[in-house]
């Protein structure tokens, strides 16, 4: 009896750690994202990508330029802020990969690179997104960013 109080402990507290270290790594992705969205917006209003490097794979701060360099070529500067993200559950499909939806809002002023006056403004944007990582080095780097707002709903999640 001792023997099987003593292994039904043990148990318990495996399941605990484990609870703990899930827990533990599901608030290092959130902070990934939160890194990522911070280098995104110092990118957008520095027009230097190169703030994504720690917090973004090559492939997704690839994207990112490319969004950086039409607004350079439109002579207009992006100064983003983040006004709010709201959290989803975090997932780990795999043990070096992970996703995360979001609600996120945004505020955004695009000003001339020529004359600084701002063309163009935008207040209170939501976003609907799902981030997904990938642990390289021992650290959560942003992979992929997709826009749930564009997804169709499925033939299943439909009402007829």
């Amino acid at each position: 009896m001792r023997r099987l109080v003593a292994i039904i402990g043990l148990l318990a507290l495996l399941t605990f750690s484990a609870g703990c270290a899930d827990a533990a790594e599901a608030d290092e992705v959130r902070e990934s994202v939160r890194a990522y969205n911070d280098a995104l917006v110092a990118g957008l209003s520095d027009l230097d990508m190169n703030a994504l490097s720690g917090t973004a794979t090559r492939e997704q701060a690839q994207r990112e330029y490319s969004l950086m360099a039409a607004l350079g070529e439109s002579r207009v500067r992006m100064l983003a802020t983040v006004v709010d993200i709201e959290f989803g559950e975090v997932e780990f499909p795999a043990e070096d990969r992970a996703s995360v939806t979001t609600t996120e809002t945004w505020d955004y002023r695009h000003e001339s690179l020529d004359t600084s006056e701002t063309v163009r403004e935008e207040r209170g944007v939501v976003y609907h997104l799902r981030y997904d990582l990938v642990r390289q080095d021992g650290v959560w780097l942003v992979s992929g960013v997709t826009s749930l707002d564009d997804v169709e709903p499925s033939a299943e999640g439909t009402a007829s």
